[in-house]
């Protein structure tokens, strides 16, 4: 056990090892002898040194990027330099760890309830006989040619995009009782413990997007199934399925598969229409998505490639310019501003077609 964790700590010398190390051996044998199966502890081991690294990195990266760099922006160097960027950085130091005791313990309560469903379900469901085998849903959502409005419009504003986005996904998240798992780049994997929770979570999205006139569409899919969960997070066949139905419907789109409908039951708010069989990517037998009623009718900006809804047209803001005195319209300033800079980039060769 020292062995695997020299490799999943990164130990130069497992013989170098400092007092902190012998004192969390100890807390590892006494968790051995309290009946923790070992190939347990060491997933959360993995969790905990995956979690905190990134933790650590956030930190120091965050400062640097805003407090560091400010500092040399405003001229300091050398001893000033570090003089101010320590004289904020020790401090904050010292918040860090009463900061994470405190989110730990917020997000183990939250933990606590979900499990309490789980044993509220078991006199109905029997035991799993393989470790870590539940039942769950699988959510993933994404925005539509996130890339291509990346390149549009620049890092800073997509990026301002992107911040929107994952502020609604956590907060729609919390209120429909469901968990972000992952998030990667643009795209949000979700993870609910009752299939009508998804579904009202990906509406809430449609709506969400429906409200926003300025925001892309979103590709969302759900698979409802069992799921093996290692090392703080799900694998197995539901997950790839619920990310391919995500791929495969169009900008717009909140797809479910059958196996959900199913189990989720009739909606109060909404018929789920079933789609023709497709053939997803690794997925041996064809599919048949459902589809929840289009909430708008994305449009395609002309030449941004970034599905977009439409604001209303006394909200749209226009352009004249010298491309045979034609005026353009634009969904927000955003698009407007990135015409005017360079119009060529962006209008065709018939301006009467570019509307």
């Amino acid at each position: 056990m020292i062995s695997e964790l020299a490799e999943v700590l990164d130990w130069d010398d497992v013989g170098a090892g400092t007092e902190s190390d012998v004192a969390t051996l100890q807390v590892l044998v006494k968790a051995l002898a309290l009946g923790m199966p070992r190939d347990a502890l060491m997933q959360l081991i993995r969790v905990f040194a995956d979690a905190t690294d990134r933790l650590a990195d956030a930190i120091v990266r965050t400062f640097h990027g805003y407090v560091h760099e400010r500092f040399r922006a405003q001229g300091l160097t050398g001893p000033e330099l570090l003089a101010a960027s320590e004289g904020v950085g020790k401090p904050l130091l010292d918040l860090v760890e009463p900061t994470v005791v405190y989110f730990h313990r917020r997000a183990y309560q939250r933990a606590n309830r979900e499990d309490l469903l789980r044993h509220l379900a078991e006199p109905t469901t029997p035991p799993s006989t393989t470790p870590g085998e539940e039942q769950a849903t699988v959510l993933f959502v994404d925005l539509a040619s996130f890339t291509s409005l990346t390149a549009t419009m620049g890092d800073h504003a997509a990026a301002d995009v992107l911040r929107r986005f994952s502020v609604t996904v956590r907060s729609s998240a919390a209120q429909h009782r469901g968990r972000v798992l992952k998030q990667i780049g643009d795209e949000f994997m979700l993870i609910f413990a009752q299939p009508a929770d998804a579904i009202a979570f990906g509406l809430e999205m449609d709506r969400f997007v429906d409200a926003e006139p300025q925001f892309p569409a979103l590709h969302i899919g759900a698979h409802s199934g069992t799921a093996l969960y290692r090392e703080g997070d799900y694998v197995g066949g539901t997950v790839n399925l619920a990310a391919r139905v995500a791929s495969a419907g169009v900008a717009g789109q909140f797809l479910i598969t059958e196996e959900l409908r199913d189990t989720a039951g009739p909606h109060p708010e909404v018929d789920f229409a079933a789609l023709p069989p497709q053939r997803l990517k690794g997925i041996p037998d064809p599919l048949c998505p459902y589809r929840s009623p289009p909430a708008y009718p994305p449009s395609l900006e002309p030449r941004n490639r970034s599905r977009l809804r439409h604001a209303p047209t006394s909200q749209r803001h226009r352009s004249l310019n010298n491309l045979g005195r034609k005026t353009f319209k634009f969904c927000s300033e955003t698009c407007q501003r990135a015409f005017t800079k360079d119009p060529d980039r962006f209008a065709t060769a018939r301006p009467s077609e570019a509307q």
